[in-house]
């Protein structure tokens, strides 16, 4: 989302639309929720009213901000409508009259009824309300949705973000249709007709920024807003928006408190028009409170507001065993828990530091509560305290409280799960050396937590990934790298540059007398050993060990990792799209490929006269099997998680093209025909450049750097085709002879 429609979003809430209903579109980017390192999961309150509010970093609220309330009242709209006007009207009919049938058309049925002369649609035709009976009820319907429909230019404009969109010229005066609405509220003697011209003429008022007599219309007419899931509450919030403009901040937050808790199709709406500023006008806005209920729901939204803490002990002095601090407990939890997950908090040596961090306040609340065992759903309080408390590494008190929270532990499915996850926190947390007896001990939990099904809304993964890093340090911590990596695939990425790593981890993977602990991350490793034995191919080929590559790739079972271009083929300017969407006569994989270079090699050396042309379609492979070339699939594996982009960071032979460089000097050496040597000599000038790119200081504030091979072209290949070719082509060679 961008910052221009955020800013457009809070004006949007500030200025009393929020009254209403939201419908702001999402924002796109990915699956990002704001919930990642979570290991705390806030359903098991088993509240799906809050769902709205538990703790996200991402939006305001926990499914978004779309919420349904357009359709719901759109819908309620239709029922309403269709049992006044006596179920005489299909669905599909009363629909078309109210929002797709222009004014025209409601004017030209209002003549038809009347059997006056009119110019109806066939859609109209079809939807006709002449056997409404008595007649007065079909033509005061049309009259109120006539009104209604010019209404809309003023209380339902739509947003316009981006600014491109012309205005619309506004054909009535919202003074005017106040002056209708007055008349017709006045007129009109039928209970249901009476509610609605009321609700408009104080919209109207709303919009009109005259708050006194949205107020005064409310109040006037408050016996009659009976509609108890459309009209009522809807009213009653223009009512309190009202009241905010005026600065009427405590009698505003406690009407959006009561809409909060009654009407949940406006309950995110009313969340988010309440705003609790100064300490006055928040203990007037309790002394507004008629009953205890009312006072736990205004200080559970000062919670989701502000104080957190301050809010449960308010909502538990009143009612121990209120269900509204149970939302609160668990946002406090998630907030407290993002200062310790995440990166850093899968850093050993940070850990402590991290935990140091933790509301050291909350906790011994927490502990309280759990300990006086007196609220409305005491296993949240357990839980949550023993999760705090072993981020905070005290276990002696962490132990307490999950032993407490064992008896709850099979409640639910989700308690049940939430219980073994929470236990294995403490039990990872205190570990100081990974062996036998640790392993053993964690060994049940860890089936629960990577084996079990899990319910949708339970948490596993960034626990599933603290406890993996963690275990996965401890190994290190030994020198049991193997184990490491088995742990927590790509702990150690780096360390499988070295051929002999790869075939230390692949022989682990073949371990005969593995432990129970070692099978169970081997069953659920993301990983196999087809995927460390692709590799070492890859490192034997990046190398220059053909032969041990070609075996190696062999021993994998139905390998075949196509390569979208041809590796033989170079250019002046890289094109690796060209490259791929070219038609090939030979399609090459891996294997065709490796087996091609060994070819190569073997003429070169039985064919001295072509070894020139044989070493640079090498040097052509080793080059496209680079970042650089049109062959990168080739470095495609799970385990070195090589990406397709550059990286500054990366000394593997994924970004080196020092082989590539040996084969085209290679070539150029073993070659007389002056224009082959000036396509190795620009290809080695390409090598160097990479090189310069890997390596390039920060200071440096050039494009590109002129080596060694730029100047040889110049002094030794000027007067070749393919010297023209370079100039043509290449901006860089251009800029360096200074054309």
């Amino acid at each position: 989302m961008t910052k221009k429609h955020l800013q457009k979003l809070w004006l949007f809430l500030i200025s009393g639309l929020a009254i209403t209903t939201i419908t702001v579109l999402a924002c796109g980017g990915g699956d990002w929720d704001g919930t990642e390192g979570s290991m705390f999961t806030p359903e098991i309150i088993n509240q799906p009213k809050y769902k709205p509010f538990f703790r996200t970093q991402a939006t305001p609220f926990y499914d978004g901000y779309d919420d349904a309330s357009a359709g719901i009242f759109k819908e309620q709209n239709i029922k309403d409508w269709m049992t006044y006007l006596g179920n005489n009207l299909s669905k599909e009919a009363v629909n078309y009259w109210l929002y797709e049938a222009s004014l025209n058309q409601i004017d030209s049925m209002i003549f038809d009824i009347k059997k006056k002369p009119a110019t109806l649609t066939s859609k109209s035709q079809s939807y006709s309300l002449k056997t409404i009976q008595p007649e007065n009820k079909a033509t005061g319907f049309l009259y109120f949705v006539g009104f209604a429909k010019r209404n809309e230019n003023f209380v339902a404009k739509e947003i316009n973000y981006w600014g491109d969109e012309p205005k619309k010229k506004e054909t009535v005066s919202i003074v005017k249709q106040i002056a209708g609405g007055v008349n017709f509220l006045a007129k009109a003697t039928d209970p249901f007709m009476k509610e609605r011209y009321a609700f408009q003429l104080e919209r109207l008022y709303f919009f009109n920024k005259d708050y006194t007599n949205t107020i005064k219309v409310y109040k006037d007419n408050e016996a009659i807003f009976k509609t108890e899931d459309n009209l009522k509450w809807r009213s009653l919030s223009y009512c309190a928006g009202a009241y905010y403009k005026q600065k009427q901040y405590a009698q505003a937050n406690y009407i959006f408190s009561k809409i909060y808790d009654n009407f949940a199709p406006l309950q995110k709406s009313a969340y988010l028009s309440f705003h609790p500023l100064q300490q006055a006008d928040w203990n007037e806005c309790l002394g507004l409170a008629k009953s205890t209920r009312e006072k736990e729901v205004l200080w559970q939204m000062f919670g989701l507001y502000n104080d957190y803490v301050t809010a449960i002990k308010e909502i538990l002095k009143l009612n121990p065993k209120s269900e509204m601090a149970d939302v609160l407990l668990v946002r406090a939890v998630n907030i407290e828990e993002e200062k310790f997950t995440g990166i850093e908090g899968n850093d050993l040596s940070k850990q402590k530091d991290l935990s140091d961090k933790i509301d050291k306040s909350l906790v011994t609340f927490l502990n309280e509560m759990s300990a006086n065992n007196t609220t409305n759903n005491p296993v949240i309080w357990h839980l949550s305290a023993a999760y705090l408390n072993y981020i905070k590494k005290d276990f002696s008190t962490g132990d307490k409280q999950i032993k407490l929270a064992e008896k709850y532990s099979k409640t639910t499915n989700i308690i049940k799960a939430q219980y073994h996850l929470i236990s294995i926190v403490g039990k990872v947390s205190r570990i100081t050396e990974l062996n036998p007896k640790a392993e053993a001990e964690l060994l049940t939990d860890l089936k629960v937590l990577f084996k079990d099904k899990m319910e949708e809304a339970f948490r596993p993964d960034a626990a599933r990934l603290w406890i993996r890093s963690t275990l996965a340090k401890l190994a290190i911590q030994k020198n049991e790298h193997d184990k490491a990596e088995m742990i927590f695939n790509g702990v150690e990425g780096k360390r499988f540059e070295k051929i002999e790593n790869l075939k230390s981890m692949i022989a682990y993977w073949d371990k005969e007398n593995k432990s129970e602990f070692e099978k169970l991350f081997s069953e659920v490793s993301s990983l196999t050993k087809f995927n460390y034995q692709e590799l070492l191919g890859i490192r034997y080929t990046q190398n220059d060990q053909l032969e041990d590559a070609l075996r190696t790739f062999k021993t994998i079972p139905k390998y075949n990792n196509e390569l979208l271009g041809n590796p033989f083929t170079i250019h002046i300017k890289d094109c690796h799209d060209c490259d791929h969407e070219a038609k090939q006569n030979k399609k090459y994989n891996s294997i065709s490929f490796v087996e091609k270079l060994i070819e190569m090699k073997g003429m070169a050396t039985t064919k001295p006269a072509e070894a020139g042309q044989n070493y640079f379609l090498m040097a052509n492979g080793f080059y496209n099997m680079t970042y650089f070339g049109n062959a990168r699939y080739f470095y495609n594996n799970k385990v070195n998680n090589s990406g397709y982009y550059f990286d500054e960071e990366a000394h593997s032979g994924e970004m080196n093209c020092d082989l590539a460089l040996k084969y085209y000097l290679l070539a150029k050496e073993k070659t007389t025909d002056k224009e082959l040597q000036a396509k190795c000599t620009f290809m080695a000038a390409k090598c160097e450049q990479n090189a310069f790119f890997m390596n390039k200081p920060k200071s440096y504030k050039g494009d590109f750097k002129a080596g060694i091979y730029f100047a040889q072209l110049k002094k030794e290949f000027n007067d070749t085709k393919y010297y023209q070719e370079i100039i043509k082509e290449c901006g860089y060679y251009r800029k360096y002879i200074g054309r």
